[in-house]
Formats: C-alpha cells, structure tokens, sequence
C-alpha cells in the first residue's frame, strides 16, 4: 500500500481552489513534471513545492497530501481526454461506425503505460481515501458509460437498436472494446502496448457481438 505523505501542524484545507486558479495551476503542472521524472513513490511534497516554486506552506494549502494531488492530476487528464473522444456526432446514424471509431479512440487513450501506472497509483490509494477513486470513476469509466448510454438512446429511439438497458449495454461494450488489452497490461502479465491494428481488430470484434446482441433483426 502506498503510504501517505505526513501532514504539516498546520490543518490544511480539504477543497483545493478552481482549476483556473493560476497558482493551483502552477502547482500541478509542477507536480506533474516530479511525479514523470519520479514516480509516485518517488516523489516528496518537497520536491513538488520546489519543482513548482512554491513554499511548502503555499503547496499544503491547496492540496493536503501528494495523494490528493496526484489524483487532481489523474483526474485532470484523463476527464479532459474522455471529453474529447466522446465530442462525436450524437445524431450520426452510423451505429457500427461511431462504436467502432469510439472503440478505438478510448482504448488507445487508456492502455498507454503512463495511463495504466496512474490508474494502478489510484487503485493504491482507493482503500484509505474511497472518495478519491469514486471521484477517478465517475470522470472517467463512468462518464464514458453514460455518454455511451446517451447516443444508444438515441439510436434506440430511431429504431435502428432493441435495448432494455442502455447504460448496461454502454458497460458491456466498453469491456469488449477494452477489457482483453487493458487488463493484461493492469496485472503486468503484458507490458506490451498494442499496436493500432491490434486495437482496431479488438474494436471491430466488440462491433459486431454488440450489433449481433442489440442490432434490429431485418
């Protein structure tokens, strides 16, 4: 278990301000410089308070432990690149395209190493600080979920798909899309990434179950 960062004497606050809050700003994109050329466990509060150019005082104000910090860091990149990949066309009525093209675009993000070692880092702190990995779920597995869930309601409404259960169909196929290459990449049985034709091999396979499963039958 990863061990936590000591606290200073001073309490420091609990809610770090809004991101667009330069010296916030300044302070994670100075930890996340330490935490890539360090690790997690290799990185102090101390170093991140240097790297950043702020006090350690400065540094506990905003963020209470390198947990806390860290997973603002995760967070961060990893809602901002969910964002992007579900800015599609909702009305396309190209069900098998738009799931294939989302296929790829979300596994390719999420079975990059840097991607999978914050997601590890996370796991590590979860036991202690639940509401950190909630919060890390529903920015990301999450919200890819009910985005997924958003456009199959609309093709359901369009006739073109027979669904009961729309967020549990998004769930099952964001498992099949990405579930045989994350994992063995998770548990370090492979520490391989996988080539794009790979990932689009895997994508059109989770296409066609899916279509099978939820297509209207012609």
């Amino acid at each position: 278990m990863l061990a936590a960062s000591p606290a200073p004497t001073k309490e420091p606050a609990t809610d770090p301000p809004a991101a667009d809050n330069a010296k916030c700003r300044q302070i994670v994109d100075g930890a996340r410089r330490v935490f890539l050329a360090h690790g997690f466990e290799g990185a102090s509060m101390n170093d991140i308070a240097k790297e950043a150019g702020v006090s350690k005082g400065t540094l506990y104000v905003y963020f209470e432990n390198k947990e806390r910090l860290f997973a603002a860091i995760v967070e961060e990149e990893r809602s901002s690149h969910v964002e992007r990949i579900f800015e599609f066309d909702y009305n396309s009525p190209d069900v098998e395209g738009t799931l294939l093209e989302l296929s790829t675009a979300i596994t390719a993000f999420i079975c990059q190493p840097r991607i999978i070692s914050a997601m590890r880092a996370v796991m590590g702190i979860t036991e202690r600080m639940p509401d950190i990995g909630a919060h890390f779920y529903n920015s990301g597995p999450g919200h890819s979920r009910k985005q997924l869930a958003k456009y199959l309601d609309l093709r359901v409404a369009a006739g073109q798909l027979e669904i009961d259960d729309t967020e549990l169909a998004a769930a099952q196929f964001l498992e099949m899309s990405h579930g045989p290459l994350l994992k063995p990449m998770f548990f370090m049985a492979n520490n391989t990434p996988p080539t794009k034709a790979r990932i689009r091999e895997v994508a059109q396979s989770a296409v066609r179950v899916f279509m099978a499963a939820y297509g209207v039958k012609k």
